[in-house]
């Protein structure tokens, strides 16, 4: 094995722009922002995006800090692994100084439980269950206008009440 030969063209070893380098490296590479710049600029053009090329910087703003103290507070202990993503909060606390805060997930706010279930959904009024298991009427607010008025509005809820009376068991 010859340690001092290169494999690969010489012109690729040469100098080059670092417009051609930063290309390079977003159209060839498989590090994590590489991908994710692929994939987002292939839901741009599935969406019919125009100009996705021309828009790389003017919607992403690169901005390398060197030499900084990064201080991560984790939700798991020990180091972060390669290409692991963290929701989280980063902060400037000092000119070389960052502080970043995982988010909570077990703080989230859980999905809504449904309190007081529909039974019945009618045109007029619905009817809904307590948690104790008894059942209440609700009215629904039609919009009102010449051909329907309150008058009408309370004959039909009277004959949706009378009729979900047959149906509701004791």
């Amino acid at each position: 094995m010859n340690t001092k030969s290169r494999a690969g063209s010489e012109a690729q070893y040469g100098p080059r722009l670092a417009g051609e380098v930063l290309h390079d490296y977003l159209e060839n590479s498989n590090e994590p922002l590489a991908v994710a710049l692929r994939n987002w600029k292939a839901k741009g053009e599935a969406a019919g995006a125009e100009d996705v090329d021309g828009r790389l910087f003017k919607d992403l703003f690169p901005d390398t800090h060197l030499c900084v103290d990064l201080k991560m507070i984790t939700r798991q202990k020990g180091r972060m692994p390669v290409g692991r993503y963290l929701d989280g909060v980063i902060t400037r606390v000092g000119e070389d100084q960052f502080t970043f805060v995982q988010n909570d997930a077990c703080r989230k706010i859980p999905a809504a439980t449904r309190r007081n279930p529909h039974v019945y959904l009618g045109r007029r009024i619905n009817v809904n269950r307590k948690d104790d298991g008894t059942l209440y009427p609700t009215f629904n607010r039609p919009p009102y206008t010449d051909d329907f008025s309150f008058q009408v509005f309370c004959r039909e809820a009277a004959g949706e009440l009378l009729a979900v009376a047959g149906l509701i068991e004791k």
